[in-house]
């Protein structure tokens, strides 16, 4: 009897209602109301112990005395009873409640919460919230929630974090005429979340679209893994709050100061095909042209206007959103010229001129859709004295039906309330219709994206198979642990890489002046003095770094100086030698390293590099595991790539060099789950084929 947890709770067969209410001011009223002035078509059951009816209802003791089925329980009650409800469902065996009731975690009350997760487990049933608004689904139809009412029905799910927002945007949706297929409110998510969502409605045949509004990802591991496969198939838009960066607190490697949770975010959104929506209208603009419009077969898109400044406006936004106006070939130019005076313009945008009729809009639509070198339309239309609104919506879906053709078309009418009814008009009939010309190519601008993103996740990813000496690399870190550190000495860190495959300089630990002379005329001059000590992470900082000393002289003198200027600077460090190394030949300086984050795991970076990384943020983050396209493609979207190609006539560097350590580190913290943070900073790239090396690295272990 009992069925699939979100299932119970989108699409019911029954419901009770716990605690609801007679008084028109209570939760547990609103809830039941809605309920039953949504048309949903089950058995609706009235749970409260000090009524006997509620909404002509009669009314239950406890949900175990109710004499049906019930598949989802909507709990609105005090906290503090919560638990006790939930024991009680779990005897009635309900496939699923979904908790209205505030006062948990939210507040600080965890153990509260954690007691009724428990005891869901306990009695094998799922949980939505607590602390939620409630759900509405238009296919069922239901509406268990306290929202001011239920939304139009559509094919775009929305999965919210927010409870207000949830109940304010069924205004807003209804008020712009944007339907819905559910609205789910997620709250403390406390058991489902947003996966779990993301999943059913991923193989939900009444869902075109998926939008969320969510201020974290608990289980970022899983997220990418569900997002990846569902954006194959269907657009997934987040409205993503937090830019902000988080506290870093001690995380002192450069990686992990520039790695704060909005720009992982960004990161792992993009790397699954998910879409990021700046707002709330954007998140619905976007996702209206989403569901109505077929994915393009090419770049090419033609604008089509009765506005010179409309149609600037749309190119100025066409170059913002990514969307490539194509230039018009000579045959289709002419046909153009039929529908417009002799001053129009048939430089795309296609400027019909404020003279265009009705027929003028819609031989040019028609003309633009039926050639198979254009791949998408943007129809703009500015209300003159000469048109109406109406004629030109008429005159777009006409040339659209005629056309047999599918494309993407995407409309602005620009004016009053007649623009406003045409647009909701058009939207209705599978036109997306926006009020300005930036709306209506941000929107095919997000059709663009999506079909980009998707193309990429069904690019053939390469992981090579890499030979690499895990057992030493356990060794060193397991040797540092137990020292009860969570930072390698820069020969440690060294020598770690190195087991990577990493190309790093050979390094020499020494304990005296004498010891660092003998080395450095072994290893022949100029060398590099370094601090060994697993207090300094950035050894600049404290004078703990010397460069190009070139005679025994500067050698001894510099051992002196570095071991005096640590000591004074960091009093208490432990100083466990010199490196000594050879003076590494110049060469162009990038970052690669890795922050693990707490939600999305092992996060590698990489772009320019030096002593201004944090200064220039010139970087680029991906989540581990990298295979080598994504590699790739990290070191083309930084500005350093031009230098790497080779800038004003410079040498081209070795672009291969970079794309393997940045495979060899992925690989490195995703075999190693005790590494926390990698800073390879600078890493010299030499030209091409010359390879690189790693200058300065440095691992920090996670807390125990």
């Amino acid at each position: 009897m009992r069925r699939e947890g979100i299932q119970a709770i989108i699409r019911p067969r029954s419901i009770a209602v716990i605690g609801a209410s007679r008084d028109p001011s209570k939760i547990g009223f609103r809830i039941l109301h809605n309920v039953l002035s949504s048309g949903f078509r089950g058995p609706v059951y009235a749970v409260n112990p000090n009524a006997d009816e509620v909404l002509g209802l009669k009314c239950y003791r406890s949900v175990v005395d109710v004499p049906g089925f019930v598949d989802l329980a909507v709990v609105a009650v005090p906290a503090r009873l919560v638990p006790q409800v939930l024991v009680e469902c779990g005897l009635k065996k309900v496939s699923a409640v979904a908790v209205i009731s505030s006062g948990f975690k939210e507040v600080g009350n965890v153990e509260l919460e954690e007691q009724v997760v428990e005891t869901a487990r306990k009695y094998g049933f799922r949980i939505l919230g607590p602390n939620i608004v409630g759900i509405c689904d238009t296919v069922a139809p239901v509406n268990a929630s306290f929202c001011q009412g239920s939304p139009l029905k559509g094919e775009i799910a929305f999965v919210s974090q927010s409870g207000a927002l949830s109940i304010a945007l069924v205004g807003w949706t209804v008020l712009k005429g944007v339907g819905l297929s559910a609205l789910v409110s997620l709250g403390n998510k406390a058991d489902l979340d947003e996966n779990d969502f993301l999943e059913f409605f991923g193989r939900d045949p009444h869902t075109k679209v998926i939008t969320a509004y969510l201020e974290g990802i608990e289980d970022g591991r899983r997220f990418i893994e569900i997002a990846s496969k569902v954006s194959l198939n269907k657009p997934i838009l987040v409205l993503k709050v937090g830019k902000s960066e988080r506290a870093m607190g001690a995380i002192k490697s450069h990686t992990g100061s520039l790695a704060g949770a909005d720009a992982v975010a960004e990161a792992a959104l993009e790397q699954c095909g998910v879409i990021r929506a700046p707002s709330f209208v954007e998140l619905f603009d976007w996702a209206v042209a989403l569901a109505k419009v077929p994915i393009p077969v090419g770049e090419n898109v033609v604008v089509i206007t009765n506005g010179g400044g409309a149609g600037v406006m749309a190119t100025d936004a066409a170059e913002q959103y990514g969307v490539k106006l194509m230039d018009v070939p000579h045959d289709l130019t002419e046909k153009f010229r039929k529908y417009m005076p002799p001053f129009g313009s048939v430089f795309n945008p296609i400027d019909l001129t404020g003279m265009a009729s009705k027929e003028w809009y819609k031989g040019a639509v028609y003309e633009a859709l039926r050639d198979h070198r254009v791949h998408s339309v943007v129809v703009i239309y500015c209300h003159t004295a000469v048109t109406n609104p109406k004629e030109i919506a008429d005159a777009i879906l006409e040339a659209r039906r005629e056309s047999s053709v599918e494309k993407p078309v995407v409309v602005s009418l620009i004016g009053g309330d007649e623009c406003f009814k045409e647009i909701q008009r058009l939207t209705s009939e599978g036109v997306p219709a926006y009020e300005s010309p930036e709306k209506a190519m941000a929107a095919l601008g997000a059709v663009y994206k999506y079909k980009r993103l998707r193309d990429k996740l069904l690019e053939t990813k390469t992981y090579p198979d890499l030979i690499v000496d895990k057992t030493t690399a356990k060794t060193i870190i397991e040797a540092a642990v137990k020292e009860g550190r969570t930072t390698l000495t820069p020969f440690e860190a060294a020598k770690l890489a190195k087991c990577y495959g990493i190309p790093v300089l050979e390094k020499r630990l020494v304990t005296s002046r004498e010891e660092a002379v003998k080395t450095a005329e072994e290893i022949g001059y100029p060398v590099v003095l370094e601090i060994e000590s697993p207090q300094v992470i950035h050894k600049t900082d404290v004078g703990g770094i010397l460069l190009d000393l070139k005679n025994a002289e500067d050698v001894a003198k510099g051992f002196d100086a570095i071991v005096k200027s640590v000591k004074e600077k960091v009093p208490g460090a432990e100083i466990r030698g010199v490196v000594v190394r050879k003076m590494a030949p110049k060469g162009v300086e990038v970052l690669i390293g890795v922050h693990r984050d707490p939600f999305f795991g092992p996060v590698v970076a990489f772009g320019s590099g030096g002593v201004l990384v944090e200064l220039v943020k010139d970087v680029v983050f991906k989540v581990a595991p990298l295979s080598i396209e994504e590699a790739r493609e990290m070191v083309e979207k930084t500005k350093a790539y031009a230098l790497l190609k080779g800038y004003r006539g410079q040498e081209e560097a070795d672009i291969d060099a970079i794309v393997n350590v940045l495979v060899r580190v992925s690989k490195m913290v995703t075999d190693l789950p005790e590494i926390n943070d990698v800073d390879i900073n600078p890493f010299f790239v030499y030209g091409k084929g010359a390879g690189g090396l790693a200058i300065d690295v440095k691992i920090l272990l996670k807390p125990s």
